[in-house]
């Protein structure tokens, strides 16, 4: 039996609340406050999850850049 470590949980359960902002809200400006947050890669993202198609990583990036600028 493996266990996850506190921190690979938290990472986990962010990267579910992007997927779900993503997928069932279609709020691309709170999941990419959660990834500017959290420093999170898109790579780190599209490596743990197949969920997210490329236009909505397109989106996601947009709208991590706009809030950034």
């Amino acid at each position: 039996m493996s266990y996850n470590s506190a921190e690979e949980l938290n990472l986990n359960e962010q990267i579910h609340q992007i997927i779900y902002l993503i997928k069932n809200r279609n709020d691309y400006t709170n999941a990419a406050r959660i990834m500017i947050e959290n420093s999170l890669s898109i790579e780190t993202l599209k490596s743990r999850t197949l969920k997210i198609t490329q236009m909505e990583f397109a989106k996601l990036a947009d709208s991590i850049i706009e809030s950034r600028g």
